[in-house]
This record gives C-alpha cells, structure tokens and sequence, in this order.
C-alpha cells in the first residue's frame, strides 16, 4: 500500500517540477539588463522616463513600448518615440547597446535629441529603423547614413524631419533593394538625386516626400512612374509646377496620391488618373484647378473615398463627369472650385457612405435639394457663400440626421430658421460639442453658435 501510494506520487511530483523548468521568465535576461541600460542612457544625466522599467521585475516584456515574440519570449519591437526629455539635451546614442537583441525587427528613435551615433553595431538585422526628428545633423549622422547599406533586412526607414540637405543619400542607400517605405519628408534634399535612387527601388510601396523642397516639373525620367508596386505617394507641400505626366497611368498601384500644396496644373476631369483602377483617394488641393475645353465623357477605372480639390477660386464651369459614375466616396471638397449649377444632391444619393461634403464658395445657385430617401452618414456638410435661394427645407433634421456640422451661411434663403433645431445645444469649443449650425437668411442673419436655441 505504502509502495503503491508513493509510485503514485512520484508522476505527479516530476509533473510540478517539469512545469517549473519550462515556466516562462518574463524575458531573455540579457535582454533586460539591455533595456535597463538603455533607460540609463535615454535618461542621462537625471531624467525620468520609461518608469514601468524596474531592475527589480523580471517581466521586461511587460513593460511600456516593448513588445516580444510569443515564441522566443525574445525583443522584437521597440518603440521609443519622444522618450527622452528635451531639456536633458542632445543624447549621444551608443548602437552596441542593441547587440543583445537578436530579433530585434523594429525601431522607433523619433525625436530624443539624438547629436551623434557612436557606432551602428548591433542594428543591422532591424527590418524596421525610424529616425525621425533625431539630430543637430552632427557627422555622425552623415556617417550612419552612408552605411545604410549594412541594413540589409531593412524594410521601413523614416528620416523625416532631420534637417538634412542636398544630396544625402550615399551608396548604400543603394543597395536598400527590399525597402517597401521609405518616409525621408521635410528635408531639403536634391530631387533629381532622389528619384534617380528612389527608381531602382523596385518593391517600394510608400514613399513620402512632403515638404522637401522639390520644384520644376516632376522628374519622370528619373523612374518615378517606373515603380509600379507603390501604393502611396505623398509628394505635398513642394513647388512642383507644370501638368500631371502621363506616366502617372503605369502606377497601376496607387492606391494613395497626395500632391496636394503644390502649384501644379490638374484637370478637373482627373483623366491623367483614370487608369488606376485600386486608387481610393487622392488630394490634389492648393494647385491649379482647371476646367478642360472638352470634358469627354470616359469613365475612370478607380473607384474614389476621399477627393480634395479645393482651390483658390479655380474655373471648373460644371460638375466634372467622372463624379457621376463615383458611388463610394465618403470625404469630398471642391471648396472656391467654382463650378455653378444646382445643388448636386444626386452625389448624396449615389454615394451613401459619404461623410463629409464640402462645397463653399462654389458659385452653386437655385434651391438646396434633399436627397430622396434619408442619408443616415452624413455629419458634415458645407454649402456657404453661394448663391441658394429659397427656404431651408424643415424635413433637413429628417433626411440627413446624422449631422454634426452644417453650414449655410451667405447665400439668398428666405424665411425662418427650422424649427427642428431646437434639439439642440451649442458650444464655441467643437471639441467639446459635436453639434456646428450657422445660417444666414434675408429676414433672419443670425449665427448659432455658442447657446441653446
């Protein structure tokens, strides 16, 4: 009995201890005291961030900004976005304190007053390498910069915001070739330099320009068109001028295209785009809008959600075609495109996702029509400084009842202010108040905004 009791046991005692051995730790211990060195440099020579980091708890992969793999319990990601304390000055980032993380894919050093890299050392398995907003543009950043070519798993790279200048791309920018984002956006750089490199990257997918300085045409034959894996290219807030180059049909892609803040020439018809049948939206606002003589009657491949095209003041004569065969869109604005005609409540109709609807300033004149049947998404909509007439409709609270912002105002309505929106209450601070209503009509110019009505 004794003997039976005490076989019996035993299974269960090596049982406890066999769940002991493979109970997991927490972290690679090599890895926290990585960390913890880490925290000590981010922090020199008193600050105070990162607290969830303590020498005293095993379970690094439970602290803030760290994440781990499931499997290997090992530091995959570390996202360190703004950490260090501004008036602890300019950081001097020692790169050998990344060697204990071997499976270390992405890193995010956005804005921790990074003035020098002591050496690269340790970064180069990282798919993913943000540095944004990093340097005093100090020569050891020109340095890690031309040694870009020892990432060569790297697939993300953000340097937006560096101050950097010129030609600033040296040969191992070159050898990136499995780069899919590359986010280099307000710097002054070279763009014949730019996109000569940028073309041999054949499997990029994101590339964001904003604000670097580019002006003159866009240099197409430097292989821009020629990536057609790209799905978002942002090239806004530049001085590029001169029309829209035909290659842009090769990008067949593009799902994404920002060129807004430009001074470029864009037709109102879109047609240069018509090709591309995946892209979802598109921001050609602040250029040059303008109407073409003969507004043929094709339909454009690509099925639109957001469309900016605000301008200033911008002759576009009539509703462009190719929105009447659109039925997805969710953001539109054509704010100062003046286009005149009737209220366009079929884009209501035909869209019935549509969101956010902006049409101030547009010349539109004759009465505000309602769309037929009840538009329940609709919380915006824009329609000042035109040239309506007659009465606000009263069924306006019941045909779109999702409405958050409506504004009216300078344009010929008669009569009295519905009496539907005495529902509601107003305040200056929108972000404290969903609710935005202003109206102007002949025998009542009042601004409601601020008070219950």
């Amino acid at each position: 009995m004794g003997l039976s009791l005490h076989m019996s046991i035993v299974p269960v005692i090596m049982m406890v201890v066999s769940l002991q051995v493979w109970l997991p730790l927490g972290c690679v211990e090599e890895e926290r005291t990585a960390l913890l060195q880490l925290k000590d440099s981010l922090n020199y020579p008193n600050g105070t961030s990162l607290p969830s980091w303590r020498k005293g708890d095993a379970r690094c992969c439970d602290w803030e900004r760290v994440v781990c793999s499931n499997s290997t319990v090992r530091v995959t990601e570390l996202d360190l976005y703004r950490v260090r304390n501004g008036e602890l000055g300019d950081w001097y980032l020692n790169a050998s304190l990344f060697l204990p993380f071997q499976e270390l894919i992405s890193l995010d050093l956005w804005d921790n007053q990074i003035a020098g890299w002591v050496e690269n050392k340790g970064l180069t398995s990282i798919s993913t390498l943000f540095l944004y907003n990093i340097t005093s543009f100090g020569s050891s950043f020109q340095t890690l910069l031309q040694s870009l070519g020892a990432f060569p798993n790297l697939t993300k790279l953000g340097l937006g915001y560096n101050d950097l200048r010129g030609r600033i791309l040296g040969d191992g920018f070159l050898n990136l070739k499995n780069l899919e984002l590359c986010d280099l956006s307000y710097n002054t750089l070279n763009s014949s330099n730019i996109f000569q490199t940028i073309g041999t990257m054949t499997y990029l997918k994101n590339l964001r320009l904003q604000g670097c300085s580019f002006n003159g045409q866009l240099p197409i034959s430097q292989g821009l068109c020629d990536l057609n894996h790209l799905r978002e290219l942002d090239i806004s807030s530049n001085d590029l001028s001169g029309f829209l180059p035909p290659c842009l049909a090769n990008m067949t892609s593009l799902q994404q295209l920002d060129i807004s803040s430009n001074y470029l020439k864009i037709p109102m018809s879109l047609s240069p785009l018509y090709n591309l049948s995946k892209l979802k939206s598109f921001d050609g606002s602040d250029n040059e809008i303008y109407a073409e003589e003969d507004d043929h009657n094709l339909s454009p491949k690509f099925q639109l959600e957001f469309l900016y095209l605000s301008s200033h003041g911008q002759v576009a004569r009539a509703f462009p075609k190719f929105l009447y065969h659109q039925f997805n869109l969710q953001y539109l604005d054509l704010t100062n495109i003046q286009i005149k005609g009737e209220f366009p409540n079929w884009l209501m109709e035909n869209n019935t996702y549509l969101q956010e609807l902006s049409l101030e300033n547009c010349s539109l004149s004759g009465s505000f029509l309602l769309p037929r049947s009840s538009h329940v998404n609709l919380s915006i909509l824009r329609i000042s400084m035109n040239y309506f007439q007659g009465q606000i409709p009263v069924e306006i609270g019941a045909y779109l009842p999702g409405l958050q912002v409506l504004l009216m105002s300078d344009n010929g309505f008669d009569g009295s202010i519905p009496s539907w929106l005495d529902q509601y209450t107003y305040y200056d601070n929108l972000s404290s108040s969903q609710q935005s209503f202003e109206f102007t009509t002949k025998n009542v110019p009042l601004l409601y905004r601020g008070s219950t009505i």
